[in-house]
């Protein structure tokens, strides 16, 4: 990846005027995250990026401390304090900050997701870790190495499992920022799109990993490129492995602090017919339109497009939603022109009530069969055969949540969802061209129906402690795509966590 690197600090001139400090994002996996979202949801909380996670803890922190906590009720303004405690850093000074936390999660199975998990494996994990950063003016230095036995048993995860202690770096980057540029190196979870689902182009679907990003502009509007190497990947009837790369760039643009929208693209571009293939510059300009370059003698690639936006319609009444389209026909000349088309597209709803004490959101969601592939199966849009942004095709989900702060540090939430599931996988060969009129788009075979109905608590009784849980019941029809086959399970998590945080101001 020395090549990307160099490119991104070629982007990243010396001449641009410093504005502000260049904190660390806010974790996916921190306790502060789910309360954040409520807050935005509610209306509680803007200025915030509505397309984009992670976070900057940095725009957090300015966000809490434009809120008008007077009208608010006491358990939301205990909690406001409690998050801006937890997003506060020294600023234009060089600090350190470290911590330490320990724990055990208890679960039905092993998988990350709840809505749906894997076989039964019900069990007790131990997990823990070390996050360190250090924060100079415009730079930030994140690690966070951490043990997780779960990892052993989750079929999303592929490192090595083999061992008595399962670990991986969760966040591990450089990132450089001033107040046109960001230029980010290393390993965290992403998120482009509607923050109720994951992501039609980016999602933390995969496991973090290794990637160069560069963001110019400012938040009203910018373009944003990200890449990386994947894994390789076996051609269809070889032993052959062929080298993959992605490159995945978007204009961002929000004229209004009610409505913003983007329009994303992404090629995965694979060695094929004997071509070695590496890192090439025009799918590393942020400028070119990779579909128009492919015209001009590039080799080609797989390109996905997506466009999303979030509309603030009235008080805090969110409209969001996010389109997603790979190869969609337009010629009829032959049999060939009747490849199945490949999108996904989300819906979204959200508000709040009662003062921001309770937030709400709907969504839908869908996928089709031949989505995130192609007849080429290293162009197969996944890492380490999970998906880099939905992890499964050929399916459609409706879910309904609603959240509430009812004590402060306190978050609790209920959910009910309808899943259907067919038959199609990402990870399997494309229909043969003799069955394009015959191939099923949406909901192929026999299909699965899952109805969820969930419960979830989030607490910190005390400083440092933090007690979660989320207890669903599964109700499937077709179950494992057997025709007349019902079964029901339940699906739960309980986990119990202690942190310790030292930080301060280097002076030298």
């Amino acid at each position: 990846m020395r090549t990307l690197a160099l490119l991104g600090l070629a982007v990243c001139p010396a001449i641009l005027i410093a504005q502000t400090p260049s904190p660390r994002f806010l974790s996916r996996d921190s306790w502060a995250t789910p309360f954040v979202e409520h807050l935005v949801r509610s209306g509680v909380l803007g200025g915030l990026d509505p397309l984009t996670r992670p976070f900057k803890r940095h725009d957090v922190a300015q966000a809490l401390a434009a809120v008008d906590t007077i009208a608010l009720a006491a358990p939301l303004r205990t909690t406001i304090r409690a998050l801006a405690f937890e997003v506060a850093e020294p600023a234009d000074t060089i600090s350190w900050s470290l911590e330490a936390h320990a724990g055990m999660l208890a679960g039905s199975d092993a998988r990350r997701w709840a809505l749906r998990p894997s076989a039964d494996s019900a069990g007790f994990y131990p997990e823990g870790g070390l996050a360190g950063a250090v924060e100079f003016p415009h730079v930030t230095l994140v690690t966070h190495p951490l043990i997780n036995n779960r990892l052993r048993y989750d079929p999303d995860y592929t490192g090595k499992k083999d061992r008595i202690i399962a670990g991986r770096n969760d966040e591990a980057y450089l990132h450089a920022s001033w107040r046109y540029a960001d230029v980010f190196f290393g390993s965290m979870d992403r998120n482009w799109g509607p923050p109720e689902v994951e992501g039609l182009l980016l999602s933390p679907s995969p496991y973090s990993y290794d990637h160069l990003m560069v963001r110019l502009g400012a938040r009203r509007f910018r373009i944003e490129l990200l890449a990386t190497q994947l894994d390789e990947v076996p051609f269809w009837d070889s032993s052959e492995r062929a080298k993959r790369y992605l490159s995945v760039h978007r204009v961002s643009v929000a004229p209004s602090p009610r409505l913003s929208f983007a329009l994303s693209e992404a090629a995965l571009y694979a060695t094929s017919g004997g071509v070695t293939r590496s890192f090439e510059p025009w799918y590393l300009n942020p400028l070119n339109l990779w579909l128009l370059a492919q015209t001009d003698g590039v080799l080609t690639a797989n390109a996905l497009l997506a466009g999303e936006f979030s509309w603030l319609v009235r008080g805090n009444l969110r409209l969001a939603g996010q389109l997603y389209v790979d190869d969609i026909q337009i010629d009829r000349k032959s049999q060939a022109d009747r490849e199945p088309p490949g999108y996904g597209y989300t819906l979204s709803l959200t508000g709040g009530a009662a003062r921001g004490v309770v937030s709400w959101s709907g969504l839908y969601t869908r996928v089709t069969n031949t989505a995130y592939r192609t007849p080429a199966n290293e162009e197969q849009y996944t890492l380490r055969s999970v998906g880099l942004a939905r992890n499964f095709a050929d399916y459609d989900q409706l879910t309904l949540r609603a959240t509430a702060v009812p004590r402060p540090r306190a978050l609790v939430g209920v959910e009910a969802t309808l899943l259907r599931q067919g038959e199609g996988d990402m990870r399997t060969r494309f229909p043969p061209v003799s069955a394009y009129a015959d191939s099923l788009t949406f909901l192929t075979g026999v299909v699965e129906r899952t109805v969820r109905v969930a419960a979830q608590g989030d607490w910190l009784p005390w400083d440092g402690v933090r007690l979660s849980v989320d207890v669903g019941r599964h109700f499937l029809d077709n179950a494992g795509h057997v025709s007349g086959a019902s079964a029901g399970r339940w699906v739960w998590r309980l986990q119990a966590e202690v942190r310790r945080h030292w930080g301060g101001a280097l002076r030298w």
